[in-house]
């Protein structure tokens, strides 16, 4: 007799992101840029997602995409953006 084998759907809550794919996201070129970023507290800190290392630092780190996602959002709503009528003068248009 065999034991049906039932699987659990888990849904994903956040993905982890790379330091290399969060560059690439945000346009960095370097990872010192992104580690001042960090440092100013513009973007949220990594996760560590493996050991630290032999001399106690910070192992293997990643960063949650929704974070970053909702980091792009806010830099992208503090952009002054004109609106396309501000260049016509109201008095000088045709009637």
């Amino acid at each position: 007799m065999s034991r049906a084998r039932t699987r659990e759907v888990v849904a994903t809550v956040d993905v982890l992101m790379p330091p290399e794919d969060v560059m690439y996201a945000l346009g960095i070129g370097s990872r010192t840029t992104l580690d001042k970023y960090v440092a100013a507290g513009w973007l949220s800190a990594p996760v560590e997602v493996g050991p630290p290392r032999r001399n106690g630092s910070a192992g293997r780190v990643a960063w949650l995409k929704s974070e970053v996602d909702a980091f792009i959002l806010a830099r992208a709503a503090a952009r002054p953006v004109a609106s396309p009528l501000a260049a016509f003068d109201g008095a000088s248009q045709p009637a």
